[in-house]
C-alpha cells in the first residue's frame, strides 16, 4: 500500500488558521510500514525424527534459541550428504536444472544468544567423522611413504610414488582458500565449514589482494561449478565440481553496516543473499529445565553418520552428467510434490518480479527459488533411511515451511535496507507520537529536513531516507505542509490517545 501512496503523493494540505478539525485529514495507521515478525520455529513438525525432537531438546536444555538449534542441525546435514545426490527442481521445463543440498546459513544475535555452543554441539557428530577421516589418512600416508622407502635403489618411479594419497576431510575450520582448495580437489563430495564470527572472514575479502577469494566461495555456494585456483609459485587446482555447506554467527551491528553498504551499492554482489538460512533470535526468558536423560543425542549422530556412509550411487532416479568424469544420482519430485514446489515458485518469483518490488527484496526472492529443492531433498533423506526415488509431499510442505520462515528472518533483518524511507517513516512517527503523549505536550512546531537530520536521530541520519520517510508519513496524513517547512497532524494525538 505504501507504494502506492508514494508513487501516487500529490501535494499535500497546507496548514492554515482557518482549517478546523473537521477539514483535518485522518492520519492512516501504520500498520505494514513495520518489519515483518516471524512466528517461532516448531522443529518436531518441521524436522523429520530424531532431528527435531533434537533441536527442540537442545534448545530446551541450553535455554537457546530453537531456530538455532534448527538451523545448525539442517547445515550439519547438509554437510554430510554434499552433492552426493542432486534434486531436479522442474525437470519437464528445465531439463538441466540441478541442484546439490549444501546450505549456507546466518545465526544472527547479539553475544551470549550462545551460537557458537549450539554450532558445536550440532556438529559433534561430524567431528567423529573427521577424526576417523584423519586415522585413516595417515595410515594411508604412513604406507605411501614405507613403500616409497622400500623401493629398491633404480627400480623405476610409478606415478603414484610422485604424489601423496588424497586426504579425506569432511569438516573444515579457519582454513586459507588455498587449503580449502587442495581440499576440495581431493574430496569432490564437498566440505562442510563453521565460524563463529563468520563476518570477520567476510572482513579480509574487502582487501584488494583478497578479492579473489570472495569470488572462489561464491562459486561454492553454487555447489555444482568447476572452478580453477592458480597460484604463482604455489601450483594450481582444478575443481571439476566444488560444493561448501557454511554456517557462521554475526552480531547485528556489524551485520547492519555491511547491509546497509549492499544497500548503497558497495560490496552488492549477492553474498550476503546467499546466505539462504539467515535467522535471528534473541534468547528465551530463562527458565531452568532439568529433563531426564535421553538417547536423541546419539539417535542425531547415528543418523548424520549413516547419512554419511549411504550408498548414494544405488539410489534410483535420473543419472546426472555434470561433465566428463563427474556423474551424480539426482532425484525429482513426485506429482503431487511437483504442483506444490511448482505453486509456490511461481508465487515466490512473480512476487520478485513485480515493478513495485525493492530491488534488494528482489534479490532475496529470487535467490530462494533453489531453497525449496534443496531443503525437500535433504528433508527426503533425513525421512528416510533407504531413500525411494521420488520426494514426496510431506518433505516438500516442510521445505516450502521452512524456506518461507527463513524469509521472512531475512526480510527483517534486511527491512532497514530494503525500504530505508518505510523504516524511517516508522522512527520518525515514533518521535512525533514521544511529543504527543499528553494533550499539554502537544506542539504545532515546525521542522524541516534539515531540523530531523541536524538531530541525528538512529535510524534518521541519511537524507535520502528522512526525505522519504517524511513523503510516507504526509501520504499517510502524519504530517502537514507549513510553507517549506511540515507539522504534524494535530488528529495524530487524537488518533492514537482516544481522543
Amino acid at each position: 500500500m505504501h507504494h502506492n501512496l508514494l508513487a501516487n503523493l500529490l501535494d499535500p494540505p497546507e496548514i492554515t488558521e482557518e482549517m478546523n478539525e473537521g477539514a483535518l485529514p485522518t492520519p492512516e495507521p501504520l500498520e505494514g510500514l513495520e518489519p515483518p515478525v516471524p512466528p517461532p520455529f516448531a522443529p518436531e513438525k518441521l524436522l523429520p525424527e530424531p532431528f527435531g525432537a533434537w533441536a527442540a531438546d537442545v534448545a530446551e536444555r541450553m535455554n537457546a534459541p530453537v531456530e538455532f538449534t534448527t538451523t545448525a542441525a539442517l547445515v550439519a546435514a547438509a554437510g554430510v550428504v554434499g552433492n552426493r545426490v542432486l534434486v531436479a527442481p522442474d525437470p519437464e521445463a528445465n531439463p538441466t536444472w540441478f541442484e546439490a543440498p549444501n546450505l549456507w546459513a546466518l545465526l544472527v544475535g547479539e553475544p551470549g544468544t550462545k551460537k557458537s555452543p549450539i554450532m558445536e554441539l550440532a556438529f559433534a557428530p561430524l567431528h567423529q567423522i573427521e577424526a576417523e577421516l584423519h586415522r585413516e589418512n595417515q595410515q594411508a600416508r604412513d604406507a605411501w611413504q614405507l613403500a616409497r622407502y622400500n623401493r629398491k635403489k633404480g627400480e623405476p618411479l610409478e606415478p603414484d610414488d610422485l604424489h601423496p594419497p588424497p586426504e579425506r576431510a569432511l569438516l573444515v575450520h579457519d582454513i586459507t582458500p588455498e587449503k580449502l582448495a587442495s581440499l576440495l580437489e581431493d574430496n569432490p563430495f564437498g566440505l562442510v565449514s563453521y565460524q563463529d564470527e563468520l563476518l570477520g572472514l567476510v572482513a579480509t575479502w574487502e582487501r584488494p589482494e583478497r578479492a579473489g577469494e570472495r569470488q572462489f566461495y561464491l562459486k561454492l555456494w553454487n555447489g555444482l561449478a568447476p572452478h580453477t585456483v592458480k597460484r604463482i609459485g604455489r601450483g594450481s587446482h582444478y575443481l571439476p565440481i566444488g560444493t561448501l555447506s557454511l554456517i557462521g554467527g554475526a552480531q547485528p551491528g556489524p551485520l547492519a553496516r555491511y547491509i546497509r553498504e549492499a544497500a548503497q551499492g558497495w560490496n552488492h554482489d549477492g553474498l550476503l543473499v546467499r546466505f539462504g538460512l539467515m535467522v535471528q533470535a534473541e534468547l528465551p526468558p530463562y527458565r531452568r529445565v532439568v529433563n531426564p536423560p535421553n538417547a536423541l543425542g546419539r539417535m542425531y549422530a547415528e543418523r548424520l553418520v549413516s547419512l554419511y556412509r549411504l550408498p548414494y550411487e544405488r539410489l534410483g532416479g535420473q543419472r546426472v552428467e555434470l561433465r566428463p568424469g563427474v556423474e551424480r544420482p539426482a532425484l525429482a519430485f513426485d506429482p503431487e510434490a511437483q504442483g506444490l514446489y511448482l505453486g509456490w515458485l511461481e508465487a515466490t518469483v512473480g512476487k520478485a518480479r513485480q515493478p513495485t518490488t525493492p530491488s534488494l527484496l528482489r534479490s532475496l526472492l529470487e535467490k530462494g527459488a533453489g531453497l525449496v529443492p534443496k531443503l525437500a531433498l535433504l528433508l527426503h533423506l533425513l525421512e528416510h533411511p533407504l531413500p525411494p526415488p521420488r520426494i514426496g509431499p510431506v518433505a516438500t510442505l516442510r521445505a516450502i515451511t521452512l524456506a518461507n520462515l527463513y524469509r521472512l528472518h531475512a526480510q527483517r533483518i534486511w527491512w532497514a535496507a530494503i525500504q530505508p524511507e518505510v523504516q524511517g517513516a516508522v522512527l520518525l512517527a515514533q518521535r512525533i507520537l514521544a511529543r504527543t503523549k499528553t494533550k499539554a505536550a502537544f506542539s504545532y512546531e515546525r521542522f524541516t529536513t534539515r531540523d530531523v537530520l541536524r538531530a541525528g536521530w538512529k535510524g534518521l541520519t541519511d537524507p535520502r531516507a528522512v526525505e522519504g520517510a517524511i513523503a510516507e508519513l504526509a501520504a499517510r496524513g502524519w504530517l502537514l505542509r507549513d510553507g517549506g517547512a511540515w507539522v504534524p497532524n494535530p488528529r495524530v494525538w487524537e488518533v492514537h490517545h482516544g481522543h
